[in-house]
């Protein structure tokens, strides 16, 4: 029978040592541990950036997984650490500055993890991916029981990030966040579009195609289409819409037909 299976997302960068830690830290607790390294390219500090990342790829994972996320700026001051185990039973583990937004829907539960508790105190306050995350993680995915790191959580901090807004006939967002391609993640989610076919996209105020994929428009050439994410995206063909708009706050217009 396979170890447990853990995530690791960070920003702490492809060249750095710490994820290589975090992993000592895992594997000396479950040497047949399966680990994936769902990024550790996240922009640095940008919680919002992460957690969109978390949104795209935790689903895939089986349920038994373990979720390790670390993008900390305010690590070793008076922010929490938290569990949270979300309505279907997905495990995170990460601090709580609004990172693990998209779990923390109806039916989730967070526990802070209290050093001292089920984990031991850091050794250091300013690495806890290392000394407080991945020994929560290695004892949740043992099969120790949530209740144990510490008390519950009734106001774990979520992201006030902005929501598409639809009046009548068209869906209005913005831009939130790049891939690393540079196409451009938004506020609109599949579902916003409630299935009724996109006649015109503007981008910035300007007309854009609304396709399917980008393969459909000339290179170059801005492009809205549903990603693979659920979310409407910007994209430019063979090229960065990223460095073309910038990445957060650019307007994102909707008509239906």
């Amino acid at each position: 029978m396979p170890g447990p299976l853990f995530t690791l997302t960070t920003d702490f960068g492809a060249g750095s040592g710490y994820p290589a830690q975090m992993k000592g830290v895992l594997l000396s607790a479950f040497p047949d541990a399966r680990l994936v390294d769902v990024s550790h390219e996240v922009p640095r500090f940008d919680v919002l950036a992460g957690a969109l990342l978390l949104e795209a790829c935790v689903p895939w994972f089986a349920l038994d997984a373990v979720h390790v996320a670390v993008v900390d700026p305010g690590v070793g001051t008076a922010r929490r650490a938290l569990c949270v185990v979300d309505a279907e039973g997905r495990r995170l583990i990460g601090p709580d500055n609004g990172l693990l937004t998209p779990f923390l829907g109806p039916g989730a539960h967070a526990r802070a993890i209290a050093p001292g508790a089920a984990v031991a105190a850091p050794r250091s306050a300013t690495f806890h991916g290392r000394d407080l995350f991945a020994p929560a993680a290695a004892f949740v995915a043992g099969g120790g029981a949530v209740e144990r790191l510490g008390p519950e959580v009734d106001d774990p901090v979520r992201l006030g990030w902005p929501a598409a807004a639809r009046h009548g006939g068209e869906v209005l967002g913005e831009t939130l966040a790049a891939d690393p391609f540079g196409n451009l993640i938004t506020a609109i989610r599949e579902s916003d579009l409630g299935g009724a076919p996109v006649a015109r996209a503007f981008v910035a105020g300007q007309p854009v195609r609304f396709a399917r994929t980008f393969g459909e428009v000339a290179p170059g050439e801005l492009v809205a289409y549903v990603g693979s994410g659920g979310r409407v995206e910007v994209a430019v063909r063979e090229g960065s819409a990223a460095a073309r708009l910038g990445i957060r706050g650019t307007p994102v217009r909707l008509v239906f037909e």
